[in-house]
């Protein structure tokens, strides 16, 4: 009985050991191979265009394994996949990738790509230029060497050869691509003691030569573009490419900014102002719209404001800001007008008093300069107003002042005059938001949609589309919402 209860505790102790054995395993495998379902899964979703997903995919083997260089570098080609490519997300995860595998040549070429799209050819070479497979020979062969030295001394040449020939043959190819580089420098090499100092200058009329051809190379990024051709001047041609950039993403506060900034230039200062008001939350440049704002406020004479706008964009600039001397200088210039017209109100005050005491004959001429200094101050008084001429100023004028009627009857009679397609979907959609002030939301929803089916192609389409939206909310609850009284 005993040997049997014996024989049986080994069967035992062998089918558990088994066992064990064989989860260990299915550990390891399971280990060894975790990333690999995410990565076809996120493949598959790539393929159906679902980048959020394949994003997630990726996102999740990053949660686990913070230096997966490939996770990385297949999230970088996702954002450049994307119908709105994010440029700086897919270099920032390119430049991770190969943070973590420095040998990871794709994500250096990934880089490049992504600064070539920019318009920075120079930084796209220099990303090139950090691949440990562009650079000379001599630095690569040098780590070479010393892996076929350390395997000499092992008893067991055979294994560790099979390494020392793959890192000998991996820089074996890349002899291809610095040839290439070679021979740009080969055509530099006749002077050899200022091999260095020419890459510089080299590098420096490229960025001015280049730049031309950069700019085919980013049509699909309408904000890029439009960056681009409002640098050179190309105001018409910019100003359609911030309405599509704001139909894909409305609300979008760089858009606003330069869309501002398009319209400042071409002289249609009213929209330019709608615009940089909208953009003044633009993380990048939004502080610039308040100097814009001032340009407009002082061609239109209106110092307060421009004094406003001013203030507002010194509280916030840096000291080496662009606009930060004009915007210095202007506040000068104002300030010593103010200063000056009160020198000279003073001294008429005073002449005219001096005759005053002299003789009673002298006394009745002075009259009259007592009444002209008391004339201007109807027409100061009419300055701080709008006329009552229908312009398209002055109905905006109404409206911000409250007037709300006044400013719809001038809109109406714009609207029976010959004005131009802009001013008429202008004054459409103001008209739209002063009956939505008025709670008349039936009339806000006509003018609304009239500006979107008549003129889609507008700079006020987008708005007008979402206040539509708005409106017909509001419209469907009325009940539910208080009156204004006109």
């Amino acid at each position: 009985m005993s040997m049997m209860k014996i024989a049986i505790l080994l069967r035992m102790n062998i089918r558990l050991s088994v066992a064990a054995t064989a989860l260990a395993l299915a550990f390891s495998f399971g280990t060894s191979f975790a990333a690999d379902p995410r990565i076809e899964q996120g493949a598959i979703f790539e393929a159906k265009g679902e980048y959020e997903m394949a994003l997630g995919e990726y996102r999740a083997i990053l949660a686990e394994q913070p230096q997966n260089s490939e996770a990385y570098f297949l999230a970088a080609e996702v954002y450049l996949k994307m119908p709105k490519q994010d440029l700086a997300r897919a270099l920032a995860n390119y430049r991770l990738a190969y943070k973590f595998t420095p040998t990871m040549s794709k994500a250096y070429e990934g880089a490049a790509r992504v600064y070539e799209l920019m318009g920075k050819k120079a930084k796209a070479e220099e990303e090139r230029a950090k691949d440990p497979k562009n650079k000379p020979t001599e630095e690569v062969t040098a780590p070479a060497v010393e892996l076929s030295e350390a395997p000499s001394a092992e008893s067991k040449a055979a294994e560790p050869a099979k390494p020392a020939e793959t890192k000998i043959a991996e820089p074996a190819k890349p002899e291809s691509a610095p040839a290439a580089i070679e021979t740009k420098a080969a055509e530099k090499a006749p002077e050899p003691a200022k091999v260095a100092e020419p890459a510089k200058p080299a590098a420096e009329p490229a960025k001015t030569a280049e730049p031309a051809k950069a700019e085919t190379a980013v049509p699909t990024d309408p904000f890029e573009k439009g960056k681009m051709l409002l640098a050179e001047g190309k105001y018409k041609d910019a100003a359609p490419l911030w309405r599509e950039v704001l139909a894909k993403k409305p609300g979008d506060k760089g858009a606003y900014f330069y869309a501002g900034v398009t319209r400042y230039y071409m002289g249609e200062y009213d929209k330019a102002e709608f615009n940089l008001k909208k953009g003044l939350e633009y993380k990048e440049e939004g502080n610039d719209a308040n100097y814009y704002l001032a340009l407009i406020y002082q061609k239109g004479k209106k110092n307060d404001l421009e004094k406003k706008a001013l203030a507002a964009y010194l509280k916030k600039a840096a000291p080496d800001a662009k606009f930060r001397k004009p915007a210095e200088d202007r506040l000068a210039e104002m300030k010593a007008a103010v200063d000056s017209a009160k020198v000279a109100s003073a001294a008429p005050a005073t002449e005219a008093a001096a005759p005053a005491k002299e003789s009673a004959p002298v006394a009745e001429k002075a009259a009259p300069v007592e009444t002209a200094s008391v004339a201007p101050a109807p027409v100061a008084s009419e300055a701080k107003g709008p006329s009552d001429t229908p312009t398209i100023a002055n109905a905006n004028l109404l409206f911000k002042a409250g007037s709300y009627e006044a400013a719809l009857q001038m809109y109406k009679a714009l609207l029976e005059t010959e004005i131009s397609p802009d001013e008429r979907y202008f004054a459409t959609l103001q008209m739209g938001n002063i009956y939505r002030e008025l709670r008349d939301f039936h009339s806000a929803v006509t003018r609304y949609r009239t500006v979107v089916q008549q003129y889609p192609e507008s700079d006020w389409a987008t708005e007008a589309e979402r206040a539509l939206e708005d409106a017909v909310w509001l419209e469907k609850h009325a009940s539910e919402l208080p009156r204004r009284t006109r």
